[in-house]
């Protein structure tokens, strides 16, 4: 049963004890001494009350929410605060935690979120640095109404207590969503009903609320629920500086209002660019904000945010979404120069433009994970199914086809449609006699995205309500048994659609439908009723707006009901809607989030095919996580290691192609490496896993025997005819790089390469080879082997991480491979001709590729007895004399049309990013000897 008042405030002093800041409680703690808490402040609880309120701290106190991770670029970023932490006090932070225990927040929740937006803060750069500039790139992902707000509303708090003196939210692209977000901010951040707010009111009638009714504290207003920063305002005298408050905007995503706050902020700015610390928030980031023009002449709103990102030294962008394939395609190479354009009278400028980069997240990538009580996409779209999804629409399609046109004539709501509503009259009876208070409650039409087809929706939903309310009023209010086809249809869904609730009886439903009847009603809510909507609310108290929040309503809507829009308490969606892109179909997934005390009531109604596309988007939203989980492992980063996305099999693309005109498809199954050599030329920086890789060669021998060794044409040391498994289990051993994109180990532990060995042809019948073909020491492989090390002078270091890359990146050298070939196999191979088809030369590395049947291991050991300064990179230093590191080289026989075909079946196609495109095509395509060897080896 639902806590009475007296123990919904019992519930939140205890919890109250757990963030004690003198001496916090532990969980154990508190269980033992709330009753004495109990017999001081609330003695009129019985004992069965205090157990009560126990039982469902008991219930939260299970509830866990993983912290999440951050892909990071350690070359732009140094940590600092943790040497801050204990200088400064965090009061915004702290009245922010106060109001999220007000709303019932469970304490590991709340702890977590403070570890987390302390990792966050971190990424966004240290306020206090004043040492250059630092313009940082990053992306917070989450999902779909898994309270990404509620994260950086926290974020923000903090980043306030530590420095931080501008804050621009850009906060959606429809007035609609910029409201609600600046509603937010009142409560959560800015601690003032601006909704109440005008210009020149006076600080004695300021309305404080959420944060500020505990701390006082403020922040300068540049825009309230009302009015956004209008072009006025941007000339107005209106100044920041006063006693050293922040400055908050919440703007809409519109260039002339992004070009406004910028002009406004460039005239407060000596010389035209703040010196103070600027955060750039970008809620629903993969909307609007990439650019889809020309790389030189982008986008108005990317401009926009670009250049209000320059006018101060010290910026930092955070783009917020759930689905951020936009973001993660992104050039991130891109940049335009950008030339201010002069005011009417003044001159223009000379010279260049400032240089100004694009929106791609290479400084960070943050990952979070909702609480385990968040029902989202994995919910209600696992491989068995679910049970709230109901795919019988096709009586709607219809009436109302996927694809229609404005004006398309609706004369009646589909049956399918009229049980939906019912269900969501009878869920929301239920909900009162759980809850025994009332609470929000929803339902959402969607099922055009034409304003013409949305009103006559709305018409006919609003009849239909009308109807069954009469129907309830004049039929279940009576005790009669004779009821007539419509009363009957009403009692009909509750025992069909709700068996699953056994808590209350039809008798108790019926009773409390036929109370709260008449307070159901329709909202339309698209751009011909917004000012409508805005002009009620203005003329309402706030008691009557609190009031007409908790009416229970049905929402019918189109494209303006996704996107960040949060419908309060919904149980039931109508969604007859097939979205052509991914990053659109999830968002149109207003029901995700949080169900408490009604899971058990969430209908979703929706055709078949989009059902589907929803499970396909599952798959594709765990892999990328799962990536971003791998890159984590392996240490890499944004700009080092390009991102992919799983595309869908029939025709929903990821996004709208404007937005991937920079990205690439490939095929990507169990990896392909055919008539190939892949090379280990990313090598380990750390010298006891370098020890490593020489004792699983060592092992390799050891197990392949000494004796069974034979030598190759050129002299090696080779082992013929060696099993898979053998080889499978050194590279169990034997790593390069972690970074290395084929031989760095990954999340799962095993190395990316090693995808292919199972289908290269000859797989079972590998060559292993010491590769003898150099000029340096000796080095010794066990007592009975010895090879000459291969000079690389060039090696380098990374600055960064330590890590070793092989000049050139190769690992061999012309002849090595035709060198490991058993005499006999290299005479047969040279009785065939050397010649393409089209009858140019090869080289001894591509001739050898083509006609090798099986794969060949070969192993070095690389060493640089003279170093100098290397070539491939700024970022590599000149390694020391005599390092020395083990190091490999794969040949992959060529395949035939029908072998790659066979290997590809279960190939998959994927969408990737020039990051990831450059990766993969900077090393596959690499011939290897670019010339033919004129010693003919």
């Amino acid at each position: 049963m639902p806590l009475n008042n007296r123990q919904t405030d019992f519930k939140g002093y205890l919890k109250e004890q757990l963030f004690n800041r003198v001496r916090p409680l532990t969980f154990d703690e508190l269980e033992t001494k709330a009753s004495g808490f109990a017999s001081l402040l609330f003695e009129d609880l019985s004992a069965m009350e205090i157990d009560e309120v126990l039982q469902e701290l008991t219930l939260e106190n299970a509830v866990e929410m993983a912290l999440g991770d951050s892909i990071v670029d350690p070359k732009t970023f140094k940590t600092w605060i943790a040497q801050r932490r204990d200088e400064i006090e965090t009061p915004r932070w702290n009245a922010y935690k106060k109001l999220l225990i007000s709303r019932d927040w469970e304490a590991n929740v709340i702890n977590t979120l403070d570890s987390q937006t302390d990792d966050v803060v971190e990424l966004l750069g240290d306020p206090t640095q004043v040492d250059g500039t630092w313009p940082r790139r990053g992306l917070l992902m989450g999902e779909v109404q898994s309270g990404k707000t509620a994260t950086y509303l926290g974020i923000l708090n903090k980043a306030l207590d530590y420095g931080y003196a501008v804050i621009v939210v850009i906060g959606g692209h429809t007035e609609n969503l910029r409201q609600q977000t600046q509603t937010r901010f009142d409560t959560d951040l800015l601690g003032i009903d601006s909704e109440t707010w005008e210009d020149g009111i006076s600080n004695a009638a300021i309305r404080y609320v959420g944060v500020g009714e505990t701390s006082g504290l403020r922040a300068h207003l540049m825009t309230t629920v009302r009015h956004d920063f209008s072009k006025s305002k941007r000339s107005s005298s209106i100044t920041w500086v006063d006693g050293g408050l922040p400055t908050v905007f919440v703007t809409k995503k519109t260039p002339s209002l992004l070009e406004n706050i910028r002009t406004y902020i460039k005239s407060q700015a000596p010389g035209g660019r703040l010196d103070i610390p600027l955060i750039v928030v970008d809620d629903e980031s993969d909307w609007g904000s990439p650019n889809t023009r020309d790389k030189a002449d982008p986008t108005s709103v990317n401009k926009a945010i670009r250049a209000l990102l320059d006018v101060s030294t010290r910026s930092s962008y955070l783009a917020i979404t759930a689905t951020p394939f936009a973001n993660i395609f992104i050039d991130d190479r891109a940049a335009f120069e950008f030339v201010e354009k002069p005011r009417r009278g003044e001159p223009v400028a000379d010279g260049p433009g400032a240089v100004l980069n694009d929106l791609f997240p290479s400084d960070y990538i943050r990952v979070t994970f909702p609480p385990s009580t968040y029902r989202g996409i994995g919910t209600y779209f696992p491989d068995g199914g679910h049970a709230a999804i109901n795919t019988e629409v096709n009586d709607c399609l219809a009436i109302i086809p996927i694809k229609h046109k404005n004006h398309h004539p609706v004369t009646a709501l589909p049956a399918s449609m009229e049980t939906a509503v019912t269900e969501f009259l009878l869920g929301t009876a239920v909900r009162r006699i759980r809850d025994q208070r009332v609470k929000a409650a929803s339902m959402l039409i969607n099922v055009s995205r034409f304003k013409s087809v949305e009103r006559e929706v709305s018409e006919l939903a609003e009849e239909f309500v009308r109807r069954t309310v009469d129907l309830i009023l004049g039929e279940l209010a009576r005790q009669t048994t004779t009821r007539s086809v419509g009363a009957r249809t009403i009692e009909d869904v509750w025992n069909v659609r709700f068996a699953n609730v056994t808590d209350v009886a039809w008798d108790q439903v019926a009773e409390k439908l036929v109370e709260i009847a008449p307070e159901f009603r329709i909202d339309l809510i698209n751009g011909d009723t917004a000012k409508e909507r805005a002009k009620r609310r203005k003329l309402m108290t706030v008691a009557e707006r609190e009031a007409d929040d908790l009416v229970p309503k049905i929402v019918v809507g189109g494209d303006i009901l996704s996107r960040g829009l949060t419908l309060d308490g919904l149980q039931v969606s109508y969604f007859v809607r097939e979205p052509r892109t991914m990053d659109t179909l999830m968002q149109m997934g207003r029901w995700f989030g949080y169900r408490p005390h009604f899971d058990d009531l969430v209908r979703i109604w929706m055709p078949d095919g989009t059902r589907a596309d929803f499970e396909h988007s599952a798959e594709v939203t765990d892999e990328l996580r799962e990536t971003l989980v791998d890159m984590k492992a392996r240490g890499l980063t944004p700009r080092d290691f390009g991102l992919r996305v799983l595309t869908h099999p029939d025709s929903v693309d990821i996004v709208a192609a404007n937005k991937g005109r920079d990205t690439q498809f490939v095929e990507i199954g169990p990896t392909v490496w055919q008539d190939k050599l892949a090379e280990s030329y990313d090598l380990t920086g750390d010298p006891d896993v370098d020890q490593t890789n020489q004792a699983a060669v060592e092992e390799l021998i050891a197990r392949l025997g000494t004796t069974e060794s034979v030598k190759t044409n050129k002299e090696f040391d080779s082992w013929q005819n060696v099993p898979l498994d053998a080889v499978q289990d050194f590279f169990r051993a034997f790593q390069g790089d972690r970074r290395s994109q084929w031989f760095g180990r990954g999340a799962g532990g095993t190395l990316p390469i090693t995808d292919a060995f199972k289908i290269a042809p000859g797989s079972e019948r590998w060559s292993v080879v010491l590769v003898d073909s150099g000029e340096g020491k000796p080095h010794q492989f066990g007592k009975d082997f010895e090879v000459k090390m291969s000079v690389r002078n060039k090696m380098g270091r990374s600055r960064l991480d330590g890590h070793i890359r092989v000049d050139r990146r190769r690992v061999s050298s012309a002849g090595d491979l035709i060198g490991s070939l058993l005499e006999s196999e290299r005479e047969a191979m040279e009785a065939q001709p050397r010649i393409t088809r089209d009858g140019r030369p090869m080289s001894s590395q591509a001739w050898t590729l083509s006609w090798i049947s099986h794969p060949i291991l070969m192993i070095y050991a690389v060493t640089a007895d003279e170093p100098t300064a290397p070539e491939d990179s700024s970022d590599l230093s000149q390694v020391e004399t005599g390092l020395t590191r083990i190091a490999v080289a794969i040949a992959f026989p060529k395949m035939t049309q029908e072998e790659i075909e066979d290997a590809t079946r279960d190939s998959k196609t994927y969408q990737v990013n020039q990051v990831y495109w450059r990766a993969y095509n900077g090393f596959v395509e690499d011939q290897g000897d670019d010339e033919v060897d004129e010693d003919g080896l």
